[in-house]
């Protein structure tokens, strides 16, 4: 894509600190020493490795183009003035984007950076990415990254695997051979996945796009030139699962993105599993989609959390994180600009506890907090829009807005919990463990503790103010932790 680089609007700002944060590295960005308690990284290497975890990648790499985080692609796709303007009734495309780094001197700085990615998403657990294949052209966007990728691959931690996952949509149209030329070029890569057995692992946004016929074709033509196949796409519509089971080998469900979706979540996972297919569970962190003028509700982090609690109580074979890096739709689990390291940190402690199939110690106190900056209904925010912007459109059945400030705290022993706001403070008993504390949306700046008897053992102070205006609403779900400063 090419879109001349913008200001980034005042009111979308990347929520500070950008100076202090071109003066850091990608690597300390991505793969710090602090980036989560030493007994959740003993966890994720203690060779627990028959249950594997997947991130889809979208196509949103560390930089576009390697300029300045001010005026770089990011910066246009953050403004109200980027894409040439087309987006200025919804604010611009996104609201946050991956913690920014300096230009890179070397010529093969994306290549660089794609080794920075490999290495952060190992670092947590996860065995590979999922790659949307979007374009299958040489010169395509999509192919210029996956090529990246798979040259970064080479030099990243042993292990680390690609699988190819077909965008239907995007390639309805796209000659069936055509696309198992691009696939047979790509599988000679020895970082590309497989099965234990040698068969290719062929993933598909939405096969439901395509008719049985079409698949067929393509699995066929691929099998005929000696490259034998382990299907495993994940759906859209779960509803046509049934339709392609003799092609199948495995599945994954798209679209859980509320928590009234969790419970069919388990139903499907569990008709897959008793149909003898490998069934892949998806956790999805939260889904904020501004230029199409809509959000669903996750409940702070509790979608994260429920989607793990159920890809483990029905017994998923492996965990597809929805997403690594989709900005577009607010799905991200990378270090980025709102979200800092929260839904990452927490993505390395539940990747040890599905792998290892027993929760991980917790041995350090570790305070999370997780809110938006403004209420879905504070009639002084999205004053520049037309609109407002409203619960999934896509369906009638949306969970309804939720405000709520959460403070999500890790104990190694009991303690009691305080959220402070500008209207009071409000406290809890906590036992040792996972405890989840929330009180309303309060404007103003908020601040955590955690205490134990007169001694204060954790003060935090979250690093975004809750707004009662702005001229563009941001509705995703901010957050930070005790374990790390903000970036």
């Amino acid at each position: 894509m090419s879109f001349s680089p913008a200001r980034i609007n005042a009111d979308l700002k990347l929520h500070a600190r950008m100076d202090r944060r071109q003066l850091l590295s990608a690597s300390i960005l991505l793969a710090g020493a602090s980036s989560m308690p030493a007994p959740v990284a003993a966890a994720t290497s203690s060779g627990a490795k028959r249950k594997k975890v997947y991130a889809h990648w979208h196509w949103f790499p560390t930089s576009f183009d390697n300029w300045p985080a001010d005026k770089d692609q990011y910066a246009d796709y953050l403004s109200p003035d980027g894409t040439q303007g087309k987006l200025r009734a919804e604010g611009g495309f996104v609201r946050e984007r991956p913690l920014p780094r300096p230009p890179r001197p070397e010529a093969n700085w994306a290549v660089l950076d794609m080794l920075d990615e490999i290495k952060a998403a190992h670092h947590i657990g996860l065995d590979g990415f999922l790659f949307n294949m979007g374009g299958i052209d040489d010169g395509s966007p999509y192919m210029i990254h996956l090529r990246n990728m798979l040259e970064a691959a080479q030099q990243g931690p042993p292990g680390f695997e690609v699988i190819l996952s077909i965008d239907t949509v995007i390639l309805v149209k796209t000659p069936v051979d055509a696309i198992a030329d691009a696939i047979l070029k790509l599988a000679r890569n020895s970082h590309v996945a497989r099965q234990s057995d040698g068969r290719l692992i062929l993933g598909a946004f939405s096969p439901e796009q395509w008719d049985v016929g079409r698949w067929k074709e393509l699995l066929q033509r691929l099998t005929s030139s000696g490259e034998k196949v382990f299907f495993y796409p994940t759906f859209l519509d779960v509803r046509r699962t049934i339709d392609f089971m003799e092609l199948i080998d495995g599945a994954s469900m798209w679209g859980v993105d509320k928590l009234s979706d969790v419970p069919l979540l388990k139903k499907v996972g569990k008709l897959a599993k008793q149909a003898g297919k490998v069934w892949a569970s998806v956790v999805w962190p939260q889904d904020f989609r501004p230029h199409n003028r809509w959000f669903s509700e996750c409940h702070n982090s509790e979608l994260f959390r429920a989607s793990w609690a159920a890809a483990m109580e029905i017994g998923s074979d492996a965990v597809n994180i929805a997403t690594w890096n989709d900005y577009s739709e607010g799905s991200e689990i990378r270090p980025s600009t709102s979200i800092q390291y929260a839904f990452y940190d927490l993505a390395a402690f539940y990747i040890a506890w599905f792998k290892n199939g027993t929760m991980p110690p917790i041995t350090e106190d570790v305070l999370y907090y997780f809110h938006r900056i403004e209420s879905t209904e504070a009639a002084g925010t999205g004053s520049a829009q037309p609109f407002r912007f409203a619960t999934n459109l896509v369906s009638r059945f949306a969970d309804p807005p939720q405000n709520d400030i959460e403070l999500l705290a890790f104990l190694k022993e009991p303690g009691e919990l305080t959220i402070a706001t500008a209207k009071g403070s409000k406290s809890m008993k906590a036992k040792a463990g996972i405890t989840s504390f929330r009180i309303p949306l309060v404007p103003g700046k908020v601040s955590f503790r955690l205490s134990r008897g007169d001694a204060n053992v954790i003060d935090l102070p979250s690093a975004f103010e809750i707004r009662e205006t702005s001229a563009y609403q941001d509705l995703l779900y901010h957050g930070g932790s005790s374990s790390r400063p903000p970036v």
